[in-house]
């Protein structure tokens, strides 16, 4: 009795290290990481590469081990993989952030400097304020009827 762990037991502790790459569990996060980087390779799509360099390069910046890179590409790949969808470029979570911004410098008495800041007009303001208002109540206050 050399090795008494049974075979799912180890499947299962490698797939934890490894982050079940597709439920191989003789594949280790150094090689799947080293097919992707391979820049003479050409299995990998584009779009694959630079999502992964991508990830990499957030990570990197805010100092997350960038080993997880690949296990984002990974969880992309079963969840989206065959399947065409549109992907916005992120322009109405840009206005969002910046209504949140405005919201939290807003003093009351600043909305002429807040225009000038941002860019926009004052009846810009104005709404942006309305409506932060307003989810701000909603989100205190429970809906009555």
């Amino acid at each position: 009795m050399a090795n008494s762990t049974p075979t799912s037991a180890k499947h299962n502790a490698a797939n934890e290290e490894n982050g079940d790459f597709f439920g191989y569990d003789n594949v280790t996060l150094e090689d799947v990481t080293r097919l992707v980087e391979d820049e003479d390779s050409s299995r990998w799509p584009v779009a694959m590469s630079q999502l992964y360099q991508l990830f990499k390069r957030d990570l990197a910046r805010h100092d997350v081990d960038t080993k997880i890179a690949i296990s984002l590409l990974n969880s992309i790949c079963k969840e989206f993989g065959g399947v065409q969808f549109y992907l916005p470029r992120g322009c109405q979570l840009e206005i969002e952030i910046m209504n949140l911004s405005i919201w939290h410098e807003f003093k009351g008495d600043n909305v002429e400097e807040l225009a000038r800041k941002y860019n926009k007009s004052m009846q810009h303001i104005w709404r942006v304020i309305a409506k932060m208002r307003s989810r701000e109540i909603k989100n205190r206050q429970p809906e009555l009827f």
